[in-house]
């Protein structure tokens, strides 16, 4: 009858193998972090942008009545008071950077720049 060894004679390792499962593991949690970092420099602005989806309206009605007021301005009397936006937008002549003038819808070129929440889009318009 043979006999087995219960306990079995524990290997000794070889001097160049004594880092190996270290080294193995900081090279996967390296690959794991540089994904996990890739995905989120790759995801961040689509985040961004899908939130300014909500506010992008109201800054191009803004924008939008701005360049309506300025045709009736034009076509009109010129005494016609400016809109304001109950919401909180505002707009500004997009040539000049400052508040729409009367004088300003008499311009070959109009362009508004309505602005929501720190959101901005513009119309322009030739006459």
């Amino acid at each position: 009858m043979r006999l087995k060894r219960l306990n079995p004679i524990p290997r000794t390792l070889n001097p160049v193998e004594e880092g190996q499962a270290l080294v193995i593991a900081v090279l996967t949690v390296g690959v794991l972090l540089s994904i996990a970092l890739a995905l989120f420099l790759l995801f961040t602005p689509k985040i961004k942008t899908s939130s300014e989806i909500k506010k992008s309206p109201a800054a191009i009605y803004a924008a939008e009545s701005a360049i309506e007021w300025c045709l009736y301005v034009n076509r009109h009397d010129g005494s016609a008071a400016q809109p304001v936006m109950s919401n909180g937008a505002s707009f500004i002549n997009g040539i000049t950077n400052q508040p729409f003038a009367p004088a300003d819808c008499s311009a070959a070129m109009i362009r508004a720049v309505g602005t929501y929440q720190g959101i901005s889009r513009s119309f322009e318009i030739s006459l």
